[in-house]
């Protein structure tokens, strides 16, 4: 059976002392406890954040971080990345991050995040939002991006909630 693969998104520019980047990497090693693998764009920031709490899981195993890059030059990948998959597709490459996954979670994030929610809205992907770390996750919190669908994006206030809710969604 293949492992649900969980997509971390949000700001590639949050720095180590902000309170989002240890949400984010609390919520890397959780998602590995419980036994799922995680997708990510592969670079600063939530993505760095995310991979690198991963590794403090004890059910950490290589291959459970995966980093869908938007250069084909591997060089680029956060150091915490197990498999890098270089596209060259620049900031199409959100697609293909959402598309893979099964669960998208956000935190904070700009542009690009806003981009990967508009892919899982339109994909019909369940979509978890982390309530007060800022940007786009913060915007959308229950909100609905358009009337396509009948639900609303899910906003948690903290990691444990947004374990608790991906293991409902995927039952």
């Amino acid at each position: 059976m293949v492992k649900p693969q969980i997509a971390v998104i949000g700001s590639s520019s949050l720095l180590e002392n902000q309170i989002e980047y240890t949400i984010a990497k609390e919520l890397g090693k959780r998602l590995i406890d419980a036994g799922y693998r995680i997708l990510c764009g592969g670079l600063g920031g939530v993505m760095t954040a995310v991979c690198e709490g991963a590794k403090t899981s004890p059910n950490y195993f290589e291959g459970s971080t995966i980093g869908i890059i938007p250069t084909l030059d591997k060089s680029h990948v956060n150091p915490f990345v197990d498999i890098c998959i270089a596209t060259g597709f620049s900031n199409a490459r959100n697609q293909v991050i959402i598309a893979s996954s099964d669960v998208v979670v956000s935190i904070s994030g700009g542009a690009g995040t806003l981009s990967e929610l508009a892919f899982a809205w339109q994909l019909n992907k369940p979509i978890i939002t982390i309530r007060d770390t800022g940007g786009w996750s913060n915007k959308l919190s229950n909100q609905k991006i358009d009337d396509s669908r009948i639900d609303k994006i899910n906003t948690v206030d903290q990691v444990s909630e947004v374990l608790d809710l991906i293991s409902m969604i995927l039952e």
